[in-house]
């Protein structure tokens, strides 16, 4: 296993991808924060954050994983958000009652476990919020995608205990997309480009991990046109993250 500063390198492993091939990941012995930030193209506040973000998440430096929420609430002042979901919206205010027991949101907001206020653009502040979400994991995760024929990809998201079994644990897996850029032509961001890395475009789950049964999920999806990849994640009923294992698919499909 691969340790730098305290965090845990998850271990891939990826074949040439022929008709037969897979890409496999799995966790290590260590927590990888997950770093959630909710952004949306309508909030003229927010490129700076979706710059921080792409430039974190595309260093690969391992030490969190990092995905994009875009929230559709800003729609309303005239721009449509190609990456909005009120399923994002939805989950930005739950993980916000889950922490707090409050119901304030905002964006850009970045969370890193139960801290829901991260102040991201201080680096000693987000700095320790980082080194306060590791330590021993306690669940494993590993992921597995075998491409099927006409275009078609199968994931397989697998978890199980390492530590004292948490309560009402779910399992999550969202895909993303990189390299995303979009022309804006109305609200507060008008007549900007803006770049988005890491924008969620699908989200599966939650899978309760109380029933073993569940332990153990697949889905199938068509391949996007873009960059793409996968990150797991494990939470706990507070948000605070027992483990997550990123899969960069186009870094397995490249090769390296």
């Amino acid at each position: 296993m691969l340790m730098r500063a305290g965090f845990a390198f998850a271990v891939l492993s990826c074949a040439a991808f022929d008709a037969q091939a897979a890409c496999e990941a799995r966790s290590g012995a260590n927590v990888v924060p997950l770093v959630e930030l909710y952004t949306s193209e309508g909030c003229s506040s927010c490129p700076p954050a979706d710059r921080w973000l792409s430039k974190l998440a595309l260093a690969d430096a391992g030490e969190a994983n990092f995905l994009a929420f875009h929230v559709d609430y800003w729609d309303e002042i005239g721009w449509h958000d190609r990456f909005g979901s009120p399923a994002y919206s939805q989950r930005q205010r739950q993980r916000v009652a889950a922490a707090e027991g409050g119901d304030t949101v905002y964006t850009p907001q970045v969370m890193v476990g139960s801290n829901v206020r991260v102040a991201w653009s201080e680096p000693k502040k987000f700095s320790t919020a980082l080194s306060s979400a590791t330590g021993q994991a306690k669940a494993s995760i590993a992921l597995r995608l075998d491409p099927t024929p006409v275009g078609r990809w199968r994931a397989t998201v697998a978890e199980r205990n390492v530590g004292v079994a948490t309560p009402g644990i779910r399992l999550w897996l969202a895909q993303y997309l990189d390299g995303q850029t979009t022309e804006v032509r109305a609200g507060e961001n008008k007549d900007a480009t803006l770049h988005h890395d890491h924008a969620v475009t699908r989200l599966w789950g939650p899978w309760s991990l109380e029933d073993a049964k569940n332990r153990t999920q697949q889905v199938a999806f068509e391949a996007p046109s873009s960059p793409w990849g996968l990150v797991a994640f494990v939470q706990d009923p507070r948000g605070q993250t027992l483990q997550t294992l990123e899969l960069p698919v186009s870094r397995c499909k490249a090769g390296k």
